[in-house]
């Protein structure tokens, strides 16, 4: 059997070689796992804004809501009030013309 004769020099840098590939593989994967675990958590932070968005937008929503319909019922208590105001306006104007008499009770007073 013959023996291969290797120089010590190639061995150690094809050792040198691997180690340095290695040490490269197993920094670039350690980097990778960091930005992966940092994306997750950008990702639940992300989440969680928009989960309170949606509760803001649904809570101003509802709130318009109740809003609008309180703006609703003032608009008909004002519209009543003008009608009676409007009612007792022309009701005045008549009297003051005089073709409105008010009136008279049918209570005696001072007793019969």
């Amino acid at each position: 059997m013959e023996t291969i004769a290797v120089p010590i020099t190639l061995l150690i840098s094809v050792a040198t070689f691997l180690i340095t590939v290695g040490g490269v593989w197993f920094v670039t994967q350690k980097r990778v796992r960091d930005l992966e675990l940092k994306t997750l958590g950008h990702d639940k932070k992300h989440e969680q804004i928009i989960s309170e968005i949606s509760s803001l937008r649904t809570d101003m929503n509802a709130e318009i809501g109740s809003l609008k319909t309180e703006v609703n019922d003032v608009k008909v208590e004002i519209a009543r009030m003008q009608g009676s105001v409007m009612a007792l306006s022309e009701k005045f104007d008549l009297f003051i013309q005089g073709r409105l008499i008010p009136a008279t009770s049918n209570v005696a007073i001072g007793g019969a």
